[in-house]
């Protein structure tokens, strides 16, 4: 009886052999944490961005007020040119101005009081913000405070529905919930970031480096016919 091709196995079959080969490829990366806040901040400058453009405007925004506390007090339009290199300044602003207010009314402009919580308690809480969405809000739980939730990004959604461990024109919403049973509690920090430098380096959205591919056997887009 001849055996399923790897490009045709279920995500369930497919998910730990290919998170494994993009360890080997890639590296497992050495787990840190970061400052919640601060990874709320740059993950709404993230959006629909470059990393690059995130990061000058998130060094911007912290050189030109110093302090959280300076930010909240700030006008909007005064946020918006320290982030103007991140795009989508007016929207972005808007949403830090949200974050801040929404310290403020806690006293406090730290997100520590949410470090007890189980994962799904911090994503609620965030998500409650006007503006912050999955992506920044599991970000926040996975990068601040360790919580295993799957973060999909750009980079992730097109390398898993290429892999076929997501449906074609799945939601970012839906690739969250799906990848998030599919992927192991241990795998999650290796596997968002493995997914990521893959996207970026091999698995491009243009001209992607199929013959250099380290999951090709797995992959659903290099094997339908062309």
């Amino acid at each position: 009886m001849a055996c399923t091709p790897a490009h045709k196995l279920s995500p369930e079959r497919k998910i730990l052999p290919i998170l494994r080969a993009l360890e080997r490829r890639y590296g497992v990366p050495r787990r840190r944490l970061w400052d919640p806040l601060e990874v709320l901040v740059h993950g709404v400058l993230s959006q629909n961005t470059t990393d690059v453009n995130a990061d000058r405007a998130y060094d911007k925004l912290t050189r030109s007020f110093g302090t959280w506390e300076a930010v909240a007090s700030a006008s909007q339009k005064a946020v918006e040119r320290a982030i103007r290199e991140s795009g989508l300044a007016a929207q972005k602003a808007s949403t830090i101005k949200a974050v801040m207010r929404w310290l403020r009314k806690r006293g406090e402009y730290s997100l520590e009081f949410l470090r007890p919580g189980q994962a799904e308690q911090i994503e609620s809480e965030l998500t409650s913000i006007k503006g912050v969405g999955i992506k920044t809000a599991r970000l926040v739980a996975l990068f601040g405070f360790g919580r295993p939730l799957f973060v999909v990004d750009t980079h992730v959604l097109r390398v898993t529905m290429r892999l076929g461990l997501i449906p074609d024109g799945c939601t970012r919403h839906k690739a969250h919930l799906l990848l998030d049973r599919l992927v192991p509690n241990e795998k999650k920090y290796s596997g968002h970031l493995g997914m990521i430098w893959h996207g970026r380096r091999t698995c491009r959205a243009r001209r992607p480096l199929c013959d250099a591919c380290a999951v090709r056997r797995w992959c659903v887009f290099v094997s339908r016919p062309k």
